[in-house]
């Protein structure tokens, strides 16, 4: 089957299957050909430039810009071409695929196949990314505009994973020139993208400029630079939007929100996302190994509370894995009602008479309040956490080298369910694959791979749903809340379009 068909099969079979500086800019009125500045406000610094190195939303904020994949997922769900032209399965393990011609690097060298070899090859051996390309054996390359993937099994998961930020596809003789340098891909990244890297001032910002010379005018740039202006305290970033310094605030502040309702000189963008916000604990440390006392946990913990103080109560309590707009979301789990009695029980049913002390990693102010509250709702056990907040990429490190006891994160579903359960919470991806609570369960594993492959969508749903059901039984995580989408804008700003799973497009924005 050809690529529009096969783009419209996939969206199908996964509905029905299971279906997350200052004062520069140069406003002018009028339409798309407005140039200037654009000036985002950021809550923390990405974590790394190098696509195949993170798999988080805030540094997907630039390397989404700068680089390209070979497909890319439009405002219908639907997968169409982006770096490739077409592609067709030949049986159930092989695909074709043709790119684009003549599409060139922000350097000028043109794309190959061989770049997209390298490019998957390299994800492949990623930490962070690899299990989104785990069903490809080899990439065939037949010449300059034509490669072949071989699956080492069938895939439900293929064409959603290469639309996955984390397998943008790279300059196969740049990187190694970098690499034999002694220089990282972050130094300097160069792709295909709408915009080329200019800045990176850790902790401060990161500054894309316009690609002059990109290969789709419908996406180009609509503004000449775009600066991401990292501001961590939640009021200075809202008095920053009211003062002009930035032109777009994501995440707004929950407590901002009605202040920015009223402001007549601001709009306040409010959407429905698939982001989960929860805590966890590192089910390799004892207590938490063992299950009683971590559904002691989620009976310990009130979320109502949580809900307000950590946002303002603009969102919903929860109980789900996965945010209840993404695909792949059932309601199947157990839901833990706030009983500190319940909690005592199962304490005491696991031996532990007397209460124990750990710590709790985390980012951000949001998250911080989060842990308070839970923080007091363990005292009243004789349970101690200790709060260490830090940098992202401290988290990221740190999180996934198994040094914490627990930890407060938050997920951002996408089109591909796969892409939730498999780096989440299977065996394989246990520390910087994803899975941060470091469970493992043989079932998991084996009902994730059976829904990344079976064709028949019915029992593709019983698999997630058992998975769900199974997650919330074990009590691997203690899912928090779902936070309504907040973004606030310039009321001139035109092309401000939300993304349910927060892979906002930039190229768009314009005076």
């Amino acid at each position: 089957m050809k690529k529009k068909l096969l783009s419209v099969l996939l969206a199908g079979a996964m509905a029905a299957s299971l279906l997350t500086g200052c004062g520069s800019s140069s406003k002018t009125s009028g339409g798309t050909d407005s140039k200037g500045t654009i000036t985002i406000a950021v809550k923390s610094d990405i974590s790394s430039f190098d696509p195949h190195s993170h798999n988080d939303s805030i540094s997907a904020t630039a390397t989404r810009h700068i680089y390209n994949n070979l497909v890319r997922l439009t405002e219908n769900n639907e997968f169409v071409g982006d770096l490739a032209d077409s592609w067709e399965y030949t049986d159930d393990t092989t695909v074709a695929f043709t790119l684009k011609e003549g599409v060139k690097f922000q350097n000028g060298s043109v794309l190959t196949s061989e770049d997209v070899k390298y490019s998957l090859e390299s994800q492949k051996e990623s930490s962070r990314v690899g299990h989104l390309v785990s069903m490809i054996d080899s990439v065939e390359v037949v010449d300059d505009t034509h490669f072949i993937i071989h699956l080492n099994t069938p895939s439900n998961a293929l064409i959603s994973s290469l639309n996955h930020s984390g397998c943008a596809i790279l300059n196969k003789a740049y990187v190694e020139e970098q690499l034999a340098a002694g220089k990282k891909i972050e130094d300097a990244p160069m792709g295909t993208g709408p915009y080329k890297f200019e800045e990176w001032v850790p902790g401060a910002s990161y500054t894309l400029v316009k690609n002059e010379d990109y290969f789709d005018p419908e996406r180009a740039a609509q503004n000449d630079k775009l600066v991401f202006k990292i501001i961590s305290e939640e009021s200075a970033s809202t008095i920053a939007l009211e003062n002009g310094e930035v032109d777009l605030l994501l995440r707004v502040p929950t407590n901002d929100a009605d202040k920015i309702r009223s402001n007549d000189k601001l709009k306040l963008e409010e959407y429905t996302n698939t982001q989960v916000e929860y805590f966890c604990v590192n089910a390799d440390k004892a207590p938490f190994d063992d299950v009683k006392v971590r559904q002691a946990l989620s009976y310990a913990i009130n979320k109502d509370d949580i809900l307000v103080a950590a946002i303002n109560g603009e969102g919903t309590t929860f109980d789900n894995y996965i945010g209840s707009a993404a695909i792949g979301y059932y309601d199947t789990v157990t839901k833990y009602e706030y009983s500190p009695e319940k909690a005592k029980e199962l304490l005491a049913e696991a031996g532990i008479q007397e209460g124990f002390t750990f710590n709790c990693y985390l980012t951000g102010d949001v998250r911080a309040r989060s842990a308070t509250v839970i923080q007091a709702n363990l005292a009243e056990l004789g349970i101690t956490m200790k709060i260490e907040q830090m940098e992202a990429s401290t988290f990221y490190e740190k999180t996934g080298n198994g040094e914490h006891d627990s930890c407060m994160a938050g997920w951002v579903a996408n089109a591909e369910p796969d892409n939730t359960y498999r780096p989440l919470f299977t065996s394989v991806n246990a520390g910087a694959g994803g899975n941060r609570s470091f469970y493992r369960n043989p079932e998991v594993d084996a009902l994730v791979d059976d829904a990344a492959i079976n064709r028949d969508k019915d029992a593709v749903a019983k698999d997630y749903q058992t998975v769900l059901q199974t997650l919330s039984d074990d009590a691997v995580w203690v899912p928090l809340y779902s936070p309504t989408g907040l973004m606030a804008h310039n009321k001139d700003l035109q092309g401000v379009v939300p993304s349910p799973i927060d892979m906002h497009d930039f190229y768009t924005l314009h005076y």
